[in-house]
C-alpha cells in the first residue's frame, strides 16, 4: 500500500504506463523509498518523474510535477527542433533544454503544504496524460536522431591523427560540433554527425537545414589542394544525395570550411550553385593573473 500521496501518484503512473502498449513507456520503473518514477532509454543517462517546486519561477508555493532526463550525448538531442515538436505537441512555456539536460513541468497546486488530488480520477488522468506526452515527444526525437546519424554502411572508425594538419582539423572539428549552436548557420541548420561513413570516407560533418530538411556536408579544408577539398565535397554530396536525400525528397548542398581563400578555390566554389565557402579564424587570448605581494 501506499505511504504517501506521492507514492500513490506514481503507482498510478508506472501502471498506466506498463498499460499504454509503448514498450518505452513499460520501461518504468516505481522507487517508494524516493518517491519517484524513472524510465530507461538507449541514448539517455538517467529520465525521472518527480514533485517538486516551480523550476521557472523560482516560486516555493507553485507546485508542479517534473520530467528531466540527461541525453548521454549533446548530439543526441536538437534542442530547436525538441522545443519546436514539444510546442506542436501542446507542450510549451513550462519545458527547459539547455544542451543535454531537459525538463518539463507540470503546473498542479499552490502552497508548500499542498497534496496532489490522488482520489481524483480526472486530475489524476490529466497529469498520467500530460508525463505521457513528454516522453512520447521526448522518445520520439531520439529516435528520429538516431536513425539520421546511423551510418549507413558498418562501423565508423575515426583515422589515426599522424601530423599536425590532421591535429589541427580534429580540433577545428570539435570546436565546431561544441559551439555548434553559437555559430552563425546555427538558426539554419541543425548538426546531426561528424565522421560520417560514405562509400568513399568519411564526411567530416553531416548537417540538415531546420526548414527544408535538405542535407548539408561540410567539409574542412586541410592539406588538400582546391581542386581537391571541392572534388572531394562533390563526391560526398553526391553519396548523400543517393542515400539520404534523394529517399527523403529533399535536396543536398556543401560547405567548405577553410583557413584562408585562394582565387582558385573561389573560382571552384563559386563554379556550384549548391556550395558555400566559410572562413574559420583561431584566437589565443592571454589573461594576467595577480600575484600576492606584487
Amino acid at each position: 500500500m501506499p505511504t504517501s500521496w506521492k507514492e500513490d501518484f506514481f503507482e498510478k503512473l508506472v501502471e498506466a504506463s506498463h498499460a499504454a502498449g509503448d514498450a518505452r513507456m513499460a520501461t518504468a520503473t516505481l522507487h517508494r523509498r524516493k518517491k519517484t518514477a524513472s524510465y530507461e532509454h538507449p541514448q539517455l543517462r538517467w529520465l525521472e518523474c518527480v514533485f517538486d517546486s516551480n523550476r521557472t519561477s523560482g516560486n516555493q508555493d507553485s507546485q508542479v510535477l517534473v520530467v528531466e532526463c540527461t541525453a548521454r550525448k549533446g548530439t543526441e538531442l536538437d534542442g530547436t527542433a525538441l522545443r519546436r515538436e514539444f510546442t506542436a505537441a501542446g507542450i510549451s512555456g513550462d519545458v527547459r533544454i539547455d544542451s543535454d539536460l531537459v525538463f518539463a513541468q507540470y503546473r498542479w497546486g499552490f502552497g508548500k503544504d499542498a497534496s496532489f488530488p490522488v482520489h481524483d480520477p480526472r486530475r489524476v488522468h490529466e497529469a498520467i496524460q500530460w508525463t505521457h506526452s513528454v516522453l512520447k515527444v521526448l522518445f520520439d526525437h531520439l529516435e528520429r536522431r538516431r536513425q539520421l546519424l546511423k551510418p549507413a554502411h558498418g562501423n565508423t572508425a575515426e583515422a589515426a591523427v599522424t601530423d599536425y594538419a590532421l591535429a589541427l582539423e580534429k580540433y577545428l572539428e570539435d570546436l565546431i560540433v561544441e559551439q555548434w549552436e553559437s555559430l552563425p548557420w546555427a538558426a539554419e541548420i541543425e548538426y546531426l554527425g561528424r565522421q560520417v561513413a560514405a562509400d568513399e570516407g568519411f564526411i567530416d560533418i553531416l548537417a540538415r537545414d531546420r526548414t527544408t530538411g535538405d542535407f548539408v556536408v561540410i567539409e574542412l579544408k586541410r592539406d588538400q589542394t582546391d581542386d581537391e577539398v571541392v572534388g572531394q565535397l562533390s563526391r560526398y554530396m553526391g553519396w548523400a544525395k543517393e542515400r539520404r536525400a534523394t529517399p527523403a525528397g529533399v535536396k543536398v548542398r556543401g560547405i567548405i570550411v577553410a583557413h584562408e581563400t585562394t582565387p582558385k578555390l573561389r573560382a571552384a566554389a563559386s563554379a556550384h550553385d549548391n556550395v558555400n565557402l566559410y572562413l574559420y579564424k583561431l584566437a589565443l587570448a592571454l589573461q594576467s593573473v595577480s600575484l600576492a605581494g606584487r
